[in-house]
């Protein structure tokens, strides 16, 4: 019998509240190969938290867990250090695991901007993200994923993508959505030539105003295919095309809808 090789199996939570009229960090925990980082914000601008795995990737059967809570009344940013890698892996090995747990209290905000994930050709990925947006909250998160590495001739005929993403209201389930992509890059789905997709979650107590915001930014957008609707109060955006240009109006478009500039980690 083959042994099994060791595999990472990293957690990481942080948690933010407001104390003495500010959002302050009141919970941290983390656990190789999951770190947080904490850099100083602009003047102006919430506290963030920055995401890193220390072990430059992530390979077939590994375990990660990360939580990220807002407590009532606070405003927080919370991003990646950059794209994460999943690598190729062995035909007999279990998938890589990632679960990933967003609660937002009443009246807090968060902005959840991870940078994409990038798929190698026979990696295999089970993503799980749930959020619960309390009364009065809002969240706006986003989630990119790039099939294989076309810089290096890679397209993704192999492997398995299990993305899964469910919202909450106040602990009511409002939205769910699943990407499954295994083996060739699913081209009678819609996906054509594409490489990359990105989707933009947005819950507010009032979606309206800000639906026909993005509707306007992403009627603009080029070289890219995207639209936006709303479900169930959820406002939804998709971003499809090439790896490079879905990342450039990804962040044109989140840049324009917050009227600020993205985590610096974003532009290094």
């Amino acid at each position: 019998m083959t042994p099994r090789m060791q595999r990472a199996s990293g957690e990481s939570r942080v948690t933010f509240a407001v104390r003495d009229g500010q959002t302050r960090l009141t919970d941290l925990y983390q656990r190789d190969p999951c770190r947080i980082l904490f850099p100083d914000p602009e003047p102006g601008e919430p506290p963030q938290a920055v995401l890193v795995t220390t072990s430059g990737g992530i390979a077939g059967g590994d375990t990660l867990k990360m939580a990220v809570e807002i407590g009532p009344g606070g405003h927080a940013v919370v991003a990646t250090q950059a794209a994460e890698k999943i690598y190729r892996a062995a035909t007999d090995s279990d998938p890589c695991i990632i679960d990933i747990a967003i609660e937002v209290g009443e009246g807090a905000i968060l902005d959840w901007l991870p940078q994409e994930t990038i798929v190698f050709q026979g990696s295999k990925l089970k993503r799980r993200t749930v959020a619960d947006v309390g009364a009065g909250g809002s969240l706006l998160a986003c989630e990119m994923v790039v099939l294989g590495r076309a810089a290096s001739g890679e397209r993704f005929t192999g492997g398995l993508l299990l993305d899964a993403w469910s919202v909450k209201r106040a602990g009511k389930l409002v939205w769910t959505d699943t990407l499954r992509v295994e083996g060739e890059t699913p081209l009678g789905a819609g996906f054509g030539t594409a490489s990359a997709l990105a989707t933009v979650i947005g819950v507010w107590d009032a979606p309206q105003p800000l639906l026909e915001k993005a509707r306007g930014l992403l009627e603009s957008a080029d070289k890219v295919r995207a639209g936006v609707t709303l479900v169930n109060g959820v406002m939804v955006a998709r971003l499809l095309g090439e790896a490079t240009e879905v990342r450039g109006a990804t962040i044109r478009f989140l840049t324009d809808f917050r009227g600020q500039r993205l985590p610096r980690v974003w532009h290094i």
